[in-house]
């Protein structure tokens, strides 16, 4: 019995990358690198954006539920002071 694998397609070497990537000249990695920053800067604003709008939901949301608290609670104690309270 042999422990030889079966003959199949063979991984290519080549990662994907263009091949003459090193021959590149400075400026144009300069300008790749300039547009991959703008890129990464774009979509780090995009997601603060998304979790400034996540933070305001959950805020009305905390907000609305201790309106909620509050209206089940005797109006003697609603008016009463938090630190009275405590």
């Amino acid at each position: 019995m042999s422990l030889r694998k079966p003959a199949g397609k063979r991984r290519s070497t080549d990662s994907g990358v263009e091949p003459d990537r090193g021959a590149l000249s400075q400026e144009k990695k300069d300008q790749r690198i300039a547009l991959f920053l703008s890129d990464f800067d774009q979509q780090a604003k995009e997601n603060i954006q998304e979790m400034k709008k996540e933070l305001d939901s959950l805020l009305q949301t905390a907000e609305k539920a201790f309106t909620v608290e509050l209206l089940k609670m005797p109006p003697a104690i609603r008016k009463m002071k938090r630190k009275d309270l405590l």
